[in-house]
């Protein structure tokens, strides 16, 4: 299950990525560095997002089975990261 990121930890990693961007000869930024680490800051953020959401439905698809396993169990575990992987290939993202 993802854990929740802080915005500095997010602009962080958009601060990193934009710096490895920068590095390799074959990337030619379109607009200042600032308004792409911000473009990337977004996608992060929105994707992380979306990733909470698929969990949350996930967590509502197990508590709706009859008898469902008990939070933590490795049965729990197996089940959830079955049904999100479902999520996942639904969304076209596997």
């Amino acid at each position: 299950m993802m854990l929740k990121m802080s915005r500095e930890r997010i602009n962080q990693l958009a601060r990193d990525l934009l710096e490895v961007l920068t590095r390799a000869q074959s990337v030619v930024l379109l607009k200042d560095r600032e308004a792409v680490r911000q473009a990337i800051a977004h996608a992060l953020d929105d994707e992380l997002r979306r990733e909470q959401e698929r969990e949350e439905n996930v967590r509502r698809k197990v508590a709706t089975i009859k008898k469902p396993p008990a939070p933590g169990s490795l049965e729990y575990e197996q089940l959830f990261r079955k049904l999100l992987e479902e999520e996942h290939v639904r969304e076209g993202l596997e």
